[in-house]
């Protein structure tokens, strides 16, 4: 049985801390694919992994603040990183990680980078959709790993008709606020909307609980 990859690894201790989904690229293809801002380091050929979620980290980072003892400013992101941290650190090859949240220059194109690796089709809406959970995902991370890139795997295709779902939905929002401004927090509703119009995994929608948190930021008042 061959031995698993530090990429296979990374993605298994992910996986049990709730960050459910990965996949695999060279950094040469999806430096291909952007422009030179946001490119990653490292040679075209080694890995670049890219971590995301489902529904399922949401229970993780509830018991992760429930279970702190001092207050955490911002749940996800610090669960995040402690779990990325703790998966990489005896990873001898790591070169580089890139959260989604981080700004210029550590900027990456997440979205590209999961389009460009197979996880999920980057929509004309800017949705990325996978092809079960549709757009009822996160992408979290980019995990740079100096070692050779697996075989590439075709870009995702579009699973749906977006001008029928997601893009009316779209320009409903743009209407009513900036995609920029503060505005979508006051207009979050209509941004929702454009997620619940895509037909694809609507059964993974994310909790109401959730969709507050992330949308306007509305911590469950269990949390203190």
């Amino acid at each position: 049985m061959p031995s698993s990859t530090d990429a296979q690894l990374v993605a298994a201790r992910c996986l049990q801390a709730g960050l459910d989904l990965h996949a695999i690229t060279s950094i040469g293809r999806y430096n291909a694919a952007v422009t030179a801002d946001v490119a990653l380091p490292g040679d075209a050929s080694v890995s670049v992994v890219v971590i995301g979620n489902t529904r399922a980290l949401w229970p993780h980072i509830d018991r992760f603040v429930r279970q702190s003892t001092t207050p955490v400013h911002d749940p996800v992101d610090t669960y995040v990183q402690q779990v990325i941290s703790r998966a990489t650190a005896d990873i001898p090859r790591l070169i580089d990680i890139r959260y989604s949240h981080e700004p210029a220059p550590r900027l990456v194109a997440i979205q590209r980078l999961a389009h460009v690796a197979g996880m999920a089709w980057l929509s004309p809406s800017h949705l990325c959709v996978h092809p079960t959970f549709g757009p009822w995902i996160a992408l979290r991370a980019a995990i740079v790993l100096g070692e050779p890139a697996p075989h590439p795997v075709p870009e995702p295709q579009p699973p749906c008709d977006c001008s029928m779902h997601c893009l009316p939905k779209l320009n409903e929002a743009l209407a009513v606020g900036d995609a920029t401004s503060a505005e979508v927090v006051e207009h979050w509703k209509y941004w929702l909307a454009m997620r619940d119009a895509c037909p694809v995994g609507r059964q993974h929608r994310y909790s109401d609980e959730q969709i507050a948190y992330h949308y306007i930021g509305q911590r469950p008042s269990r949390w203190g």
